[in-house]
């Protein structure tokens, strides 16, 4: 699979929809964590789905972005989203590419559709953490010019998650 189109969302995208992928993300962020030795919720992915909808409206302009990746019939492939931090600072959420998508350059292209989008944000710089066994991520965030950080930042996990923060990897990139 080369084939993908890249879409910047004004608004929510339907609900079943996204769930589609975002489900798919948080089993795959459950499973690693499981493999890590965290005894995780059964019912975590539901409440992680149900956080999301809650403060959505945080992924939307004038807050943010929400990009999704579709593949040649329309699928949701991949989606990303960044929120707004403060006045200078986006920090990039939920990137996942489904394993079918994944060395296509979805995921690069979301990466890249999000940055411009936080340059229009006026945005100064974007940072992003990832659990230690995100190789995915912890490969591609430098080879976009992103830069990991040797001290935490504050991201959103990093706050709301503070038994995963010896697990975090952060990485900066000023725009």
């Amino acid at each position: 699979m080369s084939d993908f189109s890249i879409e910047m969302c004004d608004t929510l995208p339907d609900q079943d929809e996204l769930n589609g992928i975002l489900s798919q993300y948080y089993a795959l962020i459950v499973e690693r964590m499981t493999a890590m030795g965290f005894d995780i919720d059964q019912a975590a992915p539901q409440s992680a789905l149900a956080e999301f909808w809650a403060h959505s409206k945080d992924y939307l302009p004038p807050n943010g972005c929400l990009v999704l990746a579709r593949d040649s019939a329309a699928k949701i492939i991949g989606c990303g989203m960044m929120k707004r931090l403060d006045q200078d600072t986006g920090e990039l959420k939920r990137v996942f590419v489904t394993e079918a998508a994944r060395g296509t350059g979805a995921g690069r292209a979301m990466i890249q559709a999000r940055e411009e989008a936080a340059r229009a944000l006026g945005l100064k710089r974007l940072v992003a953490d990832t659990l230690t066994p995100n190789v995915e991520m912890r490969d591609l965030y430098p080879k976009l010019g992103f830069v990991e950080l040797s001290e935490p930042i504050e991201t959103t996990t990093y706050l709301d998650q503070p038994m995963l923060r010896p697990h975090l990897h952060y990485f900066e990139k000023t725009l």
